[in-house]
C-alpha cells in the first residue's frame, strides 16, 4: 500500500470516528429540575464577616437530570417529596424551605421512574441535596471517598441523614479527585472540597450549549462568588478558597457556563423542565 493510500484511508477513518463522536455528544441532554426554594429571612450565616446581616434573598434548589447515550445520571436529589405536602414547607431558624412539586413526578414527565436512573451522585451530604436519596437504592451510587466517610459519620447521619441512610447498601463508585461517569469524558464530576470534607462539581460538555459546570454549594449565590465571602459553615474555609481557584480556572480552561445552584436567575435561565440544553 503506498503512502498515499493510507494517508486516504487514515483520514476516512478518523473522519467516521469524528462523526461517530459528534452524533453521540448530540444526544446528551441536561435537564434542570425544580426540586424546592428556600427562602432566607436573615443572609448572617452566609457570610462570617457580616456584610449580609439583615438581608434577604430567595434561593432556588434544582436537581439535575443528565441523559446520555449510555445511561442517566442524577446530580443532586433536592428537598424531600414529602415537603410537598405541606403547602407552608418547613421553616428552621432563618431559612424556609418550599416544594411545590415532586422530584418523583418531574421523572414521570420524561415516563421515567427511580430504578430508570442509572448513576446518582450528590455534590454533598447536605439535606437540600439529598433529601430523595433513598429512592434510588437500585441505581450506582457515585461518591467521593471524603464525602462518603463523612455522611456516613455518626454526626452527620444524626443530623440528617435520613433520606440518604439507604445508599449505604447501594452499588458504589468511588473517587478522590474525579470521575468520568460515561467514559467519554463528556460528564465529569470533580473534587472541591471545603464546604464539606468531599464536596464536588459536575462538568457536563454539550454538543450546542457548550460546557456547563454546576458549582454545588462551592458558591451559594451570585454575589458570594464575587465578593469571596464564604458561608459560615464550611467545614474548612481554607480549602475552600484553594477549591474556588481551582473552579475558576477549569471555567476559563472550559470556557465554561457557570450554574451556581441555588442562585435564581442562573436557574432561569435554563430552560424551563421538560426542557432541556444539549
Amino acid at each position: 500500500m503506498n503512502l498515499i493510500k493510507l494517508i486516504v484511508i487514515s483520514l476516512f477513518f478518523f473522519s467516521f470516528l469524528s462523526v461517530a463522536d459528534t452524533l453521540l455528544s448530540s444526544d446528551i441532554k441536561l435537564y434542570a429540575l425544580d426540586c424546592g426554594t428556600i427562602e432566607v429571612s436573615d443572609m448572617k450565616d452566609l457570610s462570617s464577616t457580616g456584610e449580609y446581616d439583615g438581608q434577604e434573598i430567595q434561593l432556588v434548589n434544582p436537581c439535575f437530570l443528565i441523559r446520555h447515550p449510555k445511561g442517566n445520571l442524577l446530580w443532586d436529589t433536592g428537598l424531600v417529596d414529602s415537603m410537598a405536602d405541606n403547602p407552608n414547607g418547613e421553616i428552621s431558624g432563618v431559612w424556609h424551605s418550599k416544594l411545590s412539586t415532586t422530584l418523583i413526578k418531574q421523572l414521570h414527565q420524561l415516563d421515567l421512574s427511580a430504578k430508570d436512573i442509572d448513576y446518582i451522585s450528590l455534590s454533598h451530604a447536605h439535606p437540600d441535596h439529598s433529601g430523595n436519596a433513598n429512592k434510588f437504592i437500585d441505581s450506582t451510587f457515585i461518591a467521593n471517598e471524603l464525602e462518603y466517610e463523612y455522611m456516613f459519620s455518626q454526626p452527620a447521619k444524626t443530623y440528617f441523614g435520613t433520606n440518604y441512610s439507604a445508599l449505604k447498601n447501594a452499588k458504589t463508585i468511588f473517587f478522590t479527585n474525579e470521575y468520568d461517569v460515561f467514559g467519554d469524558r463528556s460528564v465529569v464530576i470533580k473534587s472541591m472540597p471545603g464546604h464539606t470534607p468531599g464536596s464536588s462539581v459536575l462538568l457536563v460538555r454539550l454538543y450546542n450549549a457548550g460546557n456547563v459546570l454546576l458549582t454545588g454549594d462551592l458558591y451559594i449565590h451570585a454575589r458570594e462568588r464575587k465578593t469571596g465571602t464564604m458561608h459560615k459553615y464550611n467545614v474548612n474555609k481554607v480549602l475552600t478558597v484553594i477549591s474556588r481557584a481551582k473552579f475558576e480556572n477549569l471555567v476559563k480552561k472550559e470556557s465554561a457556563r457557570v450554574v451556581i445552584q441555588h442562585e435564581k436567575q442562573d436557574f432561569e435561565r435554563l430552560p424551563k423542565f421538560p426542557k432541556f440544553l444539549n
